[in-house]
């Protein structure tokens, strides 16, 4: 009974007194231990220090968080290419149905011509720490020329309609006006709403070639106000038109062309005296020329540009297709993907590939 268990609380008593207690650590162990706590707050200290307080720090301690930010990085890319991350995130995606990503920023952008209705935009998107995040964008572009903008929109989708290349995501803007100067500009939009706009960037969409396949292009001031010169070419050669008036005669032209640059004025007594304008068209080619082999001439009865001198120019590399004559600023560029040389027809006529070679001699 009661006699029973205190025996039994005695000994027990007894048994516990006679153990010795646990033995301490070395001091090594301890100073590692709390070397490795105090070295770990201080990485998490770094960490979520802001940047601008980060800058004040001494050299050493700067160092030692870029450090740790590169292993930090460089460890959430090996997370992310894993297959059970993958997971996680495709399925937090479908099951949030976009409800599950951050309010979107604005993209930057870059524009560059792409064709005569065409525009290559690079998007330069600010995303989130958000593995659930998802975007889309709305591409707006307007004629630079208006006054008023009308701004006409389309949204792209950011996995189909772009093509990643590094961080950035690359898509063309179609059924754009042909030779014209745009303003575009993106927004980055999803469940949680529309970013604002990013800063417009501005293109110049190219031309569609005549059927001479060329074009036209500014005159220079001798030729008169908001004079036009006019371009062809074929396989070999490339043809000029420059307005005249009826003063200027054979022996006022100052014809010069080395090869790469074309220079064509008129003499100061054909302008009216020194100190106005003597240029006809001045500027670099868009391709070489061989110097021997051009020939200039005044007509005087062409129906649409009427009085105008005609120069022939021999292509150095046959079968180039020229995008402009003169490469400069304010000269239009025809979309070369409509320059056909040859139509059915004529091709039917070529006896073989030696008829295309002989172009070349």
């Amino acid at each position: 009974g009661a006699q029973g268990w205190h025996r039994l609380i005695v000994r027990s008593s007894r048994r516990m007194a006679s153990r010795r207690p646990p033995p301490e650590p070395p001091m090594w162990l301890k100073v590692s231990s709390y070397g490795f706590f105090a070295f770990l707050v201080a990485s998490l200290v770094l960490l979520v220090l802001p940047g601008k307080w980060a800058a004040k720090l001494p050299r050493p301690a700067r160092a030692l968080r870029n450090r740790i930010l590169g292993i930090w990085r460089r460890s959430r890319e090996l997370t992310a290419e894993g297959p059970f991350y993958k997971l996680l995130v495709w399925g937090g995606k479908k099951l949030g149905k976009g409800y599950l990503a951050s309010v979107p920023q604005a993209p930057s952008v870059k524009v560059k011509p792409h064709g005569s209705n065409e525009v290559e935009v690079t998007l330069n998107p600010r995303l989130h720490w958000n593995p659930f995040h998802e975007e889309n964008y709305i591409i707006s572009w307007c004629l630079a020329e208006e006054e008023k903008p009308v701004w006409r929109s389309r949204e792209f989708n950011g996995g189909h309609d772009c093509e990643k290349v590094g961080g950035k995501l690359r898509t063309v803007v179609e059924g754009l006006p042909d030779n014209a100067t745009l303003r575009l500009r993106a927004a980055a939009v999803n469940k949680r709403g529309q970013s604002a706009w990013s800063k417009a960037g501005e293109a110049e969409t190219m031309a569609r070639p005549s059927d001479g396949n060329g074009f036209t292009g500014p005159a220079g001031r001798a030729a008169g106000r908001k004079a036009l010169y006019s371009w062809t070419q074929t396989p070999t050669e490339v043809h000029v038109k420059i307005p005249l008036g009826p003063v200027p005669k054979a022996r006022d032209i100052r014809f010069k062309c080395p090869g790469p640059r074309l220079e064509v004025h008129l003499s100061e007594q054909a302008v009216g005296g020194p100190g106005k304008p003597t240029e006809l068209l001045v500027g670099a080619l868009f391709q070489k020329v061989r110097p021997d082999e051009i020939f200039w001439t005044i007509e005087e009865d062409d129906p649409i540009i009427g009085r105008h001198l005609q120069i022939q120019l021999v292509k150095a590399e046959p079968l180039q297709k020229w995008e402009c004559l003169v490469e400069a600023d304010g000269h239009p560029r025809v979309d070369t993907k409509y320059v056909r040389f040859w139509t059915a027809e004529d091709m039917t006529g070529l006896g073989g590939i030696g008829d295309l070679a002989n172009l070349r001699r």
